[in-house]
């Protein structure tokens, strides 16, 4: 993956924007100031950019590596490597102790060959950590059931709450060990429910404090305070497309293909496991109240942690089938590995020339404002958008305002022309129209242009 999947800008890769805001907390933590918790953002506008957003110990991790080997993507993608490898041991070595060596192998094929490990193997994003907290505090969790040990009780509440702070939606996992326990009837055991209440009190309390930042400095990617709704509209609800939709991305981003014929034949054999039952618990509840992403191509990272329930379900298939046809699984898991590096050579984005063209015109730090590609309102979906787009700012290294793509006029470039803005990229989406075409011939210069937009310099 380090050979091949690395692209020349992390701005033109796989979900290229939350890269480029991972980085750049990254970066702000490692030059500006070390305090993870209080992340600041490039798309600050004029203040210092604390933001409301999940505990940013993944970009904290970044920021003490750089601060020894100098700025770079290089740690952040190797740690996700790390992290996804690790996942996949853990569920592998659990899998090959329940189900046999062939049972493990098939199952790591299949979760090497999966287009989510894959992607997600050099993306610098905080999804690889609450990947390997999530295999890591499922599997703890089951062997505690098993046999329940003090190491054992530690290490799936400390993993459980790791990944409930790095991501949120990644609580899933209580559920699958809810289910888990009650299909097992562990559920007198009065330290689940202790260990469930202390992750429940570590997560809440560390969100609450996140929105302490939102009120203070009006920043947020939407956690508790503004930004957009993960859940269903009414109108989505209904739609046929939405479901079919959901169920591709819950394939081939989640569970993975061979993860389908499994469970069909573990099913018929009258051979599924607690584990499957609880994790696709888990899945569902997940998929569902997170539907606006889940079924679209901008939640594709909210399916990882469900590659661990493929591969429990491919492990119990092979288990069954005494190791006849993990050779199959091999070439399949291969074949898939090699599509997926092929669907994910991502052409570059407009972002990424507008910044490189920015950075030959502004010095570090400078003051822009940004007209994004998304909107400040989803008419489809009936909710707020999360519109701050922060490829333009991480490009070229300079701080500012976003603008939606659907607001018109000039009123808010003029308001933050008269903040500091000292340039205006333009990322062509719409036109510009008639208000902010007469403003922009009266107060500003084109200094760039090209299919990707335009750059203006901003005049006093």
């Amino acid at each position: 993956m380090l050979a091949i999947r690395r692209t020349p800008s992390i701005t033109d890769d796989w979900q290229g924007w939350r890269q480029a805001d991972t980085q750049a907390i990254a970066r702000n933590f490692a030059f500006e100031e070390f305090a993870p918790h209080k992340p600041r953002i490039d798309w600050r506008g004029a203040g210092p950019g604390y933001v409301e957003t999940e505990a940013q110990l993944y970009p904290a991790l970044i920021a003490a590596t750089m601060k020894v080997t100098g700025e770079s993507v290089w740690p952040g993608q190797l740690w996700s490597l790390v992290f996804v490898a690790f996942a996949v041991l853990v569920v592998a070595a659990s899998l090959a102790r329940r189900f046999g060596d062939h049972a493990g192998y098939a199952a790591l094929l299949v979760m090497l060959g999966h287009q989510g490990t894959i992607a997600m193997s050099t993306s610098i994003q905080p999804d690889s950590l609450s990947f390997v907290a999530f295999a890591i505090g499922f599997v703890a969790f089951a062997d505690y059931l098993e046999k329940p040990t003090r190491k054992l009780l530690v290490l799936w509440i400390v993993a459980t709450a790791i990944a409930g702070l790095v991501k949120p939606t990644t609580l899933e996992l209580g559920v699958a060990q809810f289910v888990l326990a009650l299909a097992t009837k562990k559920l007198r055991d009065r330290w689940l429910w202790i260990g469930w209440g202390i992750v429940l009190v570590v997560v809440a309390g560390f969100l609450a404090y996140a929105r302490t930042l939102f009120v203070e400095y009006g920043n947020t990617f939407g956690v508790l305070s503004g930004g957009d709704s993960k859940l269903p509209a009414r109108a989505m609800v209904f739609s046929a497309e939405t479901w079919i939709e959901l169920a591709r991305y819950s394939i081939v981003w989640g569970v993975g293909v061979l993860a389908i014929p499994a469970a069909i034949f573990v099913a018929w054999k009258r051979a599924l496991r607690a584990e499957h039952v609880a994790l696709a618990a888990g899945a569902v509840l997940l998929v569902v109240v997170a539907l606006r992403y889940t079924s679209g191509t901008y939640g594709t990272h909210y399916h990882l942690p469900h590659v661990v329930l493929g591969a429990w379900l491919v492990a119990a298939a092979m288990h069954e089938l005494r190791g006849a046809v993990v050779a199959v699984v091999a070439v399949v898991a291969i074949a898939m590995g090699v599509r997926a590096v092929r669907f994910l050579d991502l052409p570059p984005e407009r972002e990424t020339v507008l910044g490189e063209q920015l950075a030959t015109l502004a010095q570090p730090g400078t003051l822009v404002a940004v007209r994004a590609r998304a909107e400040s309102y989803n008419t489809e979906w009936h909710t707020v958008n999360n519109y701050e787009d922060p490829r333009v700012f991480y490009v070229s290294r300079t701080k500012g305002w976003v603008l939606p793509n659907d607001l018109a006029g000039a009123a808010r470039l003029d308001e933050v022309w008269l903040r500091g803005a000292k340039f205006y990229v333009h990322v062509t989406q719409k036109p510009i129209d008639a208000e902010l075409a007469a403003w922009l011939a009266a107060h500003a210069t084109r200094v760039a242009s090209s299919e990707a937009g335009e750059i203006y310099s901003l005049m006093k």
